[in-house]
């Protein structure tokens, strides 16, 4: 049973940090430049976080910016 349990909790851990993904957000009517622009900061801002324990609320402020930097980026 503990094992069951241990097991759980890392499918949890594991998939907590894919509900992070900039994979669903849209940028398809989006500059190109301005695109490339919001990855390398995303890029950098997941590079920078926390390096120990749990990532996931780093990932969530750096899926956040990233989307708001996309909001910003004009239209084609």
């Amino acid at each position: 049973m503990e094992r069951f349990y241990t097991l759980s909790l890392v499918a949890v851990i594991l998939l907590s940090g894919c509900a992070y993904s900039i994979r669903n957000i849209d940028v398809s009517n989006k500059s190109p430049e301005c695109v490339r622009e919001c990855a390398k900061s995303y890029s950098s801002c997941v590079s920078a976080g926390n390096q120990v324990g749990f990532k996931t609320e780093a990932l969530r402020a750096c899926k956040e910016a990233y989307e708001v930097c996309i909001e910003t980026c004009p239209t084609k």
